[in-house]
Formats: C-alpha cells, sequence, structure tokens
C-alpha cells in the first residue's frame, strides 16, 4: 500500500467518524417534535365541575384519567370586549390564538381571518382530524374551518365546510345540515353517481366534497372497514344531529351500532398515525356545555366520565411520546356541589336531595332540573324510571332562565407530552394555541 493511498483511507475513515458523530449529536442535541398531538376541548373543565364529577363517579376517593396529566394551568378566557366569553370568541381564542369580539369565529377586531391550528398544521405537512359530539357545523367545531361574524348561521358554516380544502378524518353529528334545502348551493357542478349507501339531495354541498375524493360516510361500522393506509380524506357523518349521550358516553342501551367518543378516538388515531409527517387531531365536545345550558347535571356528568375515557385511550392509542393537551373552553350554568355527602356517596346519592334535607346540587342560572321533564335528556333509566324519585331529585337554580348563562372564573388546562411543561400557574387560553403550534 503505497503512503498516498494509506492517506486517503484515514481520511475517508475520519470522515465517516465526523458524519456519524454529527449525526448522534443532532439526534440527541436538537429538538425533536412529537408525531402524535392531540388537544381536547370542553366546557366545564374546571374544579368545582370536576370535583363533582369524580364524586358522582366513585365517591371521594375516585379518580379521573385526566388528573394522571402531569402538568396544568389555569387559563384566563375572557373575549375582547366581555369579560366572559361566548361560544364563539372562547373556542376562537383556543384554535386561532386570538381574543376576538363576541360572537366572531376566527375574524379579529380588524376584520383579519386567522388561521386555525388544523390549517396551520396541513401547511406544515401534518395529518388533520376533527372529532366532535356536536354537528360538525356547531360553533365549536367550525371554528377549526370558518370564518364569519356570525357562528351561529350553520347554512354558511356548512358551506364554508363543504369548500374548505379537506381535513384527513372528520367525525361527528350534522347530516342533516348538509342535506337541507338551505345548505344547498346552486355554484356547485352538477351531482354525478357515488358508491355512497346514504343518498344526498341533487345540489347538495356533499357532491363537491365527492367530487374532490372525500368519502362521506355514515356509521361507526364503515368507519372500521375503512383501511388506515388508504390516504384519502374521510367524513364521517354519524347522526342528524349531535351524538346522542347514550352513544357519546359508550352506553350499551339505545343504537348498539352508534359509536362512544372513545371508539372514534381510536379510529381516529389508526388512520392519522399511518401519515409519515405526524399529525394533529382535535376533540371537541360541545355537549358538556349543553347538558349544563338545561342544568342536567346527570347528563353533564356522564358526558364528562366519556370525554375523560376518550383522554385514556388517546394516551394509550398515541403513545407516550404524544403531546395530550386537554383545556377547558367556557364555564355554563355555575353548577356547585354543597352541603356534606358522605365519603362513598355517588351516583343517584349525589343527585338526590342530601343527608341535611337539602339539594345537594345548584346552578345559577338556568331551568333548574325537574325530574319529570328532565328524564328524557339523562335517558337514565335507573334514575328517573319511577314515580318516588320526583321531588327528590330537583336541582334548583337561583336564577330561573331558558338555559344557563356563562359563568366567570379561569378554566384548566392540562397536558401531557413535549411542550406540556409550559403549563403552569396562570396563563390566558390564548396560550393553549401558541402551546400547540410550537410543536407542531
Amino acid at each position: 500500500m503505497t503512503m498516498k493511498l494509506r492517506n486517503r483511507l484515514i481520511a475517508l475513515v475520519c470522515l465517516f467518524l465526523f458524519l456519524a458523530l454529527g449525526a448522534f449529536l443532532l439526534l440527541t442535541s436538537s429538538t425533536r417534535k412529537p408525531f402524535a398531538i392531540i388537544l381536547f376541548v370542553g366546557d366545564n373543565i374546571t374544579s368545582p365541575v370536576l370535583g363533582a364529577t369524580r364524586i358522582f363517579n366513585g365517591g371521594a376517593e375516585a379518580r379521573l384519567q385526566m388528573e394522571e396529566l402531569p402538568y396544568s394551568a389555569l387559563s384566563r378566557n375572557a373575549a375582547n370586549d366581555f369579560s366572559i366569553p361566548d361560544t364563539a370568541s372562547a373556542s376562537t381564542q383556543i384554535s386561532a390564538g386570538r381574543r376576538v369580539n363576541k360572537g366572531s369565529l376566527c375574524i379579529d377586531t380588524a376584520g383579519l381571518k386567522l388561521s386555525s391550528l388544523l390549517e396551520l398544521a396541513t401547511l406544515k405537512g401534518r395529518a388533520t382530524g376533527l372529532i366532535t359530539t356536536g354537528e360538525i357545523t356547531g360553533t365549536t367545531a367550525a371554528s377549526y374551518y370558518a370564518k364569519t361574524l356570525s357562528g351561529e348561521n350553520r347554512s354558511d358554516l356548512a358551506l364554508q365546510f363543504c369548500s374548505h380544502p379537506p381535513f384527513d378524518f372528520v367525525a361527528g353529528g350534522g347530516s342533516l345540515d348538509f342535506e337541507s334545502p338551505e345548505a344547498t348551493s346552486t355554484n356547485l357542478p352538477p351531482s354525478v353517481d357515488t358508491n355512497s349507501s346514504s343518498q344526498v339531495v341533487a345540489g347538495s354541498p356533499l357532491k363537491k366534497m365527492k367530487d374532490h375524493g372525500v368519502s362521506v360516510l355514515h356509521s361507526v361500522a364503515e368507519l372500521e372497514k375503512q383501511p388506515f393506509w388508504k390516504k384519502n380524506p374521510l367524513l364521517a357523518l354519524l347522526s342528524p344531529g349531535p351524538l346522542s349521550p347514550l352513544s357519546a358516553t359508550g352506553s350499551t342501551e339505545g343504537d348498539p351500532s352508534a359509536p362512544s367518543l372513545s371508539d372514534l378516538v381510536r379510529i381516529a388515531i389508526r388512520n392519522l398515525q399511518s401519515y409519515g409527517q405526524g399529525y394533529l387531531l382535535v376533540v371537541d365536545d360541545p355537549m358538556i356545555g349543553q347538558a349544563a345550558r338545561s342544568n342536567d347535571a346527570e347528563t353533564m356528568f356522564q358526558r364528562i366520565l366519556a370525554f375523560d375515557k376518550a383522554i385514556s385511550t388517546a394516551r394509550r392509542y398515541a403513545g407516550e411520546k404524544a403531546l395530550v393537551v386537554v383545556t377547558g373552553r367556557e364555564t355554563l350554568g355555575g353548577l356547585q356541589l354543597s352541603g356534606y355527602p358522605f365519603l362513598r356517596d355517588k351516583g343517584v346519592a349525589v343527585l338526590a336531595i342530601n343527608n341535611q334535607g337539602y339539594p345537594s346540587l345548584n346552578w345559577s342560572t338556568g331551568p333548574g332540573f325537574d325530574p319529570d321533564k328532565g328524564a328524557d335528556l339523562s335517558h337514565s333509566k335507573k334514575t328517573f324510571g319511577t314515580n318516588s324519585s320526583v321531588g327528590i331529585l330537583l336541582q334548583p337554580s337561583a336564577t330561573k332562565l331558558p338555559s344557563g348563562l356563562g359563568v366567570g372564573g379561569d378554566v384548566l388546562t392540562l397536558g401531557v407530552g413535549p411542550g406540556s411543561e409550559n403549563l403552569h400557574g396562570f396563563q390566558d387560553l390564548t396560550q393553549v394555541h401558541r402551546l400547540i403550534l410550537n410543536e407542531l
């Protein structure tokens, strides 16, 4: 071997060593973004309500799954013009990271249209998913795709959803909003034949989505059968209106084919994790707040427990390195559990008049809860199946109104995974947006 060849070999070996060392330092010292990012958003995620839910579920020594999340903060949620936000302004703080005026959805005071987290995730090459227990055209879900000064205009939200670049996975209720005459657009392309088992009226906005390759499904069975490796966008319209309390909570009563929130989270993760650049999944539960507006504590507790179970499912299927953030949005109705229930009191014992002889659960505003009228809302045969419960399960309201109003106070934000260590102390609700944006 000549001296020249030996020197070249030594130089080549040194080059490979330096490259290997550089790659090792890059992988070990640089901050790596989480592959899976999952955001849970619900109403009444506050200390008093979670405490009452825990006691309802299993007594004072019971624990919720979200209590295992190691990082937490109290989030201020005032709107730009009101101290207590409405649904649209609170949703925008999370989805778009800005405080806006009451009623505005992703449009700031200067008229600027704001990009949502799901839209920003798409720009960064991530797969995107949206699950809601309400209607897909509801105000809370619409904060991720719509821009409007009137967050209650459902026909406009339906058209905006259908004209928006599709997310990779969307599931929820509200199929009637896409099939009604109000949701019909005259500028949409002529209808074409589809393989869908469900028919939609000619000219429906859904036709435009199908023309763009979106698979429109109508049951959890269809969702389960969908091959997870296929990359075409999925839209699952699972009920005419919101998902029922029975299906959302995973009850075996009612329609056995209806999915629980945990089912939808599991299916979404299965589909989204096949995308190579990671994903952002938003799980929205506006029906917790809807039960609170009706002053129906039992349904609200059941909804929160289903929400809590879905958090556990997400952590199990997304893996230990996933970023999971759970945040409140607004507080409604002003529920308080009062008196001195026994340590192991739970279920009906918490809903009923307590051992001191007065109602355990009280609301600050709303219609109050009458067992006769509330039986259909709660769907609970155990609690309201007999006439003997009448008068015992009252939940009075301090101020009688058709529905519960927003309540002042900070909401809880909790998290686990990369970036969640920034949750501590007091913060603005808009910080939830920034935390997730930094990890995209």
